[in-house]
């Protein structure tokens, strides 16, 4: 989010998720294992901060634990940015709330808005500097808020470089995007194309057509913006417009699977695409993105 972005969106995106459906932890079921590692790690350090509020901190902070293993580390911030466990013992006691990646995407606000939302936990991605290394790389990170006895409240959190996508990824940002959405209607069109916002990292962005099969928004495609895609095929034929429509008609939201090249390639690659139909202010609207399974 850019300091043109509406303030109040972030109050209705927390009050607007809630009206979203959730998937229990059960059902939830991640492709890759560094993915359940990581959502482990930190499920169990909040659940320590926790049982033993501050008194947890020493133990999160021990180098070799698993709290602090390769380049995975537990940090923890209060919901102003504060830091209290950081691999870094130089951030520990700072205000790390206006942090941003090198693109100015303000990653340390969007830890504190997914804490405060109804699962109280989420992911955020943004490129920094891997330790060791001189060029921002791609990072994942999943936090979780934890309530300590003595009543105060923290954001538990880890993240990894380079992770490969899951389709809880794509759900989220879809979800984040509807609420947008539908608080906004088109004037939150530029947000989602914005570098600085949530809505676009690695090869993923958030994509919006009409019901007319007229594209509203396409990052990285900003030609393909006010073109009709209702014929558009992959290399197999496949009308892919097309069939996102009959899904969120049936459904109202699911997964399409395609060809379709990355960003700046030509050779097609296996992609899902997760798809939801919303309609605003009376206006139907198709909102997704897709994730390369390759």
């Amino acid at each position: 989010m850019n300091r043109s972005t509406p303030v109040v969106w972030v109050l209705g995106l927390i009050a607007g998720l809630a009206c979203l459906p959730t998937v229990s932890a059960q059902q939830e079921k991640f492709r890759h294992a560094e993915t359940i590692r990581l959502v482990d790690v930190v499920s169990d350090a909040a659940a320590l901060v926790r049982q033993k509020g501050e008194a947890a901190f020493p133990e999160l902070m021990e180098k070799g634990s698993r709290w602090r293993s390769g380049d995975l580390y537990i940090f923890v911030i209060d919901l102003k940015g504060m830091c209290y466990v950081h691999e870094d013992r130089s951030l520990v006691g700072k205000n790390l709330g206006e942090l941003k990646d090198p693109s100015g995407k303000p990653f340390i606000q969007w830890f504190i808005r997914k804490a405060l939302g109804p699962t109280q936990s989420g992911w955020t991605h943004y490129r920094w500097v891997k330790p060791g290394d001189t060029l921002p790389q791609w990072k994942t990170t999943y936090t979780k808020l934890a309530n300590t006895p003595s009543g105060a409240v923290f954001i538990v959190g880890a993240g990894l470089y380079n992770m490969r996508m899951e389709r809880a990824f794509a759900v989220e940002a879809v979800d984040d995007a509807v609420v947008l959405i539908r608080q906004m209607g088109p004037r939150a069109f530029p947000i989602l194309k914005d570098k600085t916002s949530e809505f676009v990292y690695k090869d993923t962005y958030i994509f919006v057509v009409d019901s007319a099969f007229v594209v509203q928004v396409d990052p990285p495609f900003p030609g393909e913006e006010g073109r009709n895609v209702r014929d558009y095929q992959d290399v197999n034929g496949k009308y892919f417009f097309r069939e996102f429509f009959r899904v969120a008609s049936e459904k109202g939201t699911g997964w399409v699977d395609y060809s379709w090249p990355k960003p700046g390639e030509t050779i097609p690659s296996a992609k899902s695409t997760y798809i939801r139909k919303i309609v605003v202010r009376g206006i139907p609207y198709l909102v997704g993105t897709g994730i390369y399974r390759d």
